[in-house]
């Protein structure tokens, strides 16, 4: 089974849509989850936000329908801080996204909880079809500025005044660190669990199969999969994982998908992005929990991986747990190991709220 950089909800969704690994929950485990959303979390109020197809100014005025939901349930007062949950990789509401351990350290703060559904993903849109042309404007730049956009505008819609912190998970962790390393005047901090951080380590790989089953255009056709493979030959480099193995998109694979879109340089895309994590600069990424679990194959390119001289961030290996364990709704089988990675993002955000 084929295994992409999702966010571990989507294996129940499509054969491409998942990270799971051998600890991630069964088909029918999903099925719950979905089913128990509602009871997990009744009172998230959905909506939509007239967002920018282009953070750049290249479409001035042009605009798309980007999901949002919003748990008030345990703030109190417009000074309460926010949980700040970035969706990855598919459609929001299938699976784990909306229903996690967010909402239990909610609770815990007494935090509003916010969901943003990833552009060009779900329901939100820019453009009818997932031609190569209009896939030009799902970026790395603008979609941590839909995050910034979105965030300085419900605030100012909500009257809240209480500071942020993002949370993700797998390629939503990645982007969680991101987030918090581009715009620290926004949130005072991340977690990012089972972060993919590293670009470039995996054997390359594209079949005539893989451009068979990714030529479609049509989003109702795919659950997140042209769209992934887009980001990850023009950005990421890290693409899917077979049992224990990674793998990246190859150049060939990209070309016959995406025709003359750029391809990913690893070295650039680590240069500017995971190396300065691990710095002891001044100016290096602080307020980041890092979380990776000891069976997760994704945790091969996590920081826990690498030499770190940067104080300002913590990074933590979940004995036993899978993909992103710690962010996964809480279960009966949670183990000690698990918990006390949830518990440490408690004491950490508390810390950062000050």
């Amino acid at each position: 089974m084929r295994m992409h950089l999702g966010s571990a909800l989507f294996f129940f969704v499509s054969l491409y849509a998942s990270l799971s690994v051998s600890k991630s929950y069964a088909s029918t485990e999903g099925k719950a989850l979905r089913a128990s959303f509602t009871q997990l979390s009744p009172n998230l109020v959905a909506g939509i936000y007239s967002q920018d197809i282009d953070h750049t100014g290249l479409l001035p005025s042009q605009t798309f329908h980007q999901r949002y939901w919003v748990d008030t349930e345990y703030a109190q007062g417009k000074n309460a801080p926010v949980i700040y949950h970035i969706c990855g990789e598919g459609d929001a509401t299938q699976g784990y996204f909306l229903n996690d351990n967010a909402i239990a350290w909610a609770k815990t703060l007494g935090a509003n909880l916010v969901y943003l559904e990833h552009r060009y993903y779900g329901l939100s849109l820019p453009f009818s079809d997932l031609s190569s042309e209009h896939l030009a404007y799902l970026t790395l730049n603008n979609e941590l500025e839909d995050l910034a956009s979105f965030q300085k505008w419900i605030s100012k819609t909500k009257g809240w005044s209480g500071k942020w912190i993002s949370v993700g998970g797998s390629y939503s962790g990645t982007i969680s660190a991101l987030y918090r390393f581009a715009h620290p005047e926004l949130i005072v901090g991340a977690l990012a669990a089972s972060a993919p951080m590293i670009s470039g380590i995996g054997s390359e790989q594209g079949s005539q199969s893989d451009v068979d089953e990714l030529s479609s255009t049509d989003p109702s056709d795919d659950t997140g999969s042209r769209q992934w493979v887009y980001q990850s030959c023009t950005t990421f480099g890290f693409w899917e994982a077979q049992g224990m193995d990674l793998f990246n998109p190859s150049a060939w694979l990209c070309q016959q998908l995406f025709g003359n879109a750029p391809y990913a340089s690893s070295t650039e895309y680590n240069q500017k992005y995971n190396a300065p994590f691990l710095s002891s600069s001044a100016n290096a990424p602080s307020n980041i929990l890092f979380t990776y679990g000891s069976d997760d194959v994704w945790t091969k390119i996590g920081l826990v991986q690498q030499n770190n001289s940067n104080l300002k961030i913590t990074i933590k290996l979940i004995q036993g747990a899978g993909h992103h364990f710690d962010l996964n709704p809480p279960g009966a089988f949670d183990s000690s190991d698990v918990k006390n990675a949830r518990a440490e993002f408690v004491t950490l955000a508390k810390e950062w709220l000050k």
